[in-house]
């Protein structure tokens, strides 16, 4: 497991992409191809990520339901946007730095995949929020 200190710095690292990506969403820079709405939930997954990196750091680290159920549940919400509400053609990815553009079609294998994508983190979200229920009404 990595140091008290580094969780510290990447919890506050976390923190500010959270304020930088919420501004953004608030100001609607011209740029943001997306609702606010999606900024907001990208900036909810850096803060419950600074918090479990918090929380870690704290020594006192639980099992992260609530985390993977935010986490889930946000990049559901974003994802099923992406498959079914995103501009036709304008379907984008990256890996490792590497942007991956979909052209043709309006892109819909690209947004088949993210379609794909939005279920499974959905049926995650389901699940992670079953344990996160069981576990803290069970005495």
């Amino acid at each position: 497991m990595a140091s008290r200190r580094t969780l510290l710095f990447l919890g506050m690292g976390m923190v500010a992409a959270a304020i930088e990506i919420g501004y953004i969403g608030f100001t609607r820079v011209p740029g943001l191809r997306a609702p606010p709405a999606i900024a907001y939930l990208v900036a909810l997954i850096c803060v419950v990520a600074a918090a479990r990196l918090f929380e870690m750091a704290s020594g006192r680290a639980g099992t992260g339901d609530w985390f993977a159920t935010v986490f889930f549940g946000a990049s559901a919400a974003i994802e099923w946007w992406i498959a079914f509400f995103s501009p036709p053609g304008q379907c984008r990815s990256s890996i490792a730095g590497l942007s991956v553009v979909v052209s043709g079609g309006g892109g819909g294998a690209c947004k088949v995949g993210f379609g794909i994508a939005a279920g499974i983190c959905t049926a995650l979200a389901i699940f992670c929020l079953w344990r996160l229920l069981r576990t803290s009404t069970v005495p």
